[in-house]
């Protein structure tokens, strides 16, 4: 994630100077403050604190908090990485250091940096195709982003693919739709972590949300949002699309969102414009586009929809192991 594209954004932009590269290794944090001419290389973000004044935190989830809010008391401003947190406790104790410092907590949810995303939220604050009736999304989160090691996959990680992915999705649609209620949540995750779920939520209007996950299956990895005057299907990246179709069903659009930078360069683009985002709230003394409070809410749900975790069923599964006799599956099969 640093290297991919965090890096590349700090290299490309005016507003900022890398002055320090921080790893657990310090002999790939040296390596890398080389290559980026920072003057500090060190194994420990407790050294940052006066040579620095912002940090981007992109460690384990289950460090997030510790190391930000150590950083936020310090008075240095934070970018860290989605999830903001494994729980809403952490999430809570990051808010407060940042509040006791007045520094700004910002949380790289970069999805609503992506064109359709901000299309999509001007789209449906106007009412264009009047209230939501229903949403439909199922999501391909396989291996876009590699890992450098396993703790993604250990449960100490907070979640599997809900938490790591969907979350951005649960974020998008509470940025589009406002408050989200999960109402039902299974998984495979067997007491580890999840690679595929499904969700099923409402709006505050009753409307009905489902959203499915997998990182082994290939879905459709569009949003479907039905609403009164219209449907409309959205596609943020690989595909980009969008499309709409009115109630009748005879007429059909299909497009895109012009943005010229996004075409060139899609992940280079968002994470700059992501970057910046967080440097204006610095300078200006706002809230950037995804703060605290955001990110809060985005765990807040991911933590509702593991409360309310049953077993996914699968087809290759033992009826038992659902508390379903043998004999009445297969009499229901026949």
């Amino acid at each position: 994630m640093i290297e991919r594209y965090h890096l590349p954004a700090l290299m490309a932009s005016t507003a900022v100077h890398v002055a320090a590269c921080v790893d657990s290794e310090l002999a790939r944090a040296q390596m890398t403050a080389r290559r980026v001419g920072a003057a500090l290389a060190c194994s420990s973000h407790r050294d940052l604190p006066g040579n620095v004044d912002a940090a981007i935190v992109a460690v384990p989830n289950e460090d997030h908090a510790d190391v930000a809010a150590e950083l936020l008391r310090a008075g240095v401003h934070v970018l860290v990485e989605k999830p903001m947190a494994v729980d809403v406790v952490e999430c809570d104790r990051m808010m407060a250091a940042a509040s006791s410092t007045g520094t700004v907590l910002a949380v790289g949810h970069d999805f609503r940096h992506f064109p359709i995303a901000t299309f999509a939220r001007h789209l449906f604050a106007a009412g264009a195709l009047g209230p939501v009736r229903a949403v439909d999304v199922r999501q391909t989160a396989g291996t876009r982003w590699p890992a450098c090691s396993p703790r993604a996959l250990m449960p100490a990680a907070g979640g599997g693919v809900l938490l790591s992915f969907g979350i951005h999705l649960l974020d998008l649609m509470s940025w589009w739709f406002g408050d989200l209620h999960p109402v039902r949540y299974s998984d495979d995750a067997a007491g580890g972590v999840e690679a595929d779920c499904s969700c099923d939520c409402v709006l505050s209007n009753g409307a009905p949300v489902h959203l499915e996950l997998s990182r082994r299956r290939t879905l459709r990895d569009t949003f479907v949002v039905r609403c009164e005057r219209g449907t409309i299907e959205l596609g943020l990246y690989e595909p980009a699309i969008v499309h709409l179709t009115l109630p009748s069903g005879g007429c059909r659009l299909a497009g895109f969102v012009p943005d010229a930078a996004f075409t060139r360069a899609p992940m280079q683009t968002v994470f700059r414009r992501q970057l910046s985002d967080f440097i204006d709230a610095i300078h200006e003394q706002r809230k950037p586009l995804v703060g605290a409070t955001e990110g809060r809410r985005a765990v807040e749900l991911v933590q509702a929809c593991y409360r309310l975790r049953r077993s996914l069923r699968q087809p290759w599964d033992f009826p038992e192991a659902y508390g379903v006799p043998a004999t009445a599956s297969r009499s229901h099969a026949g």
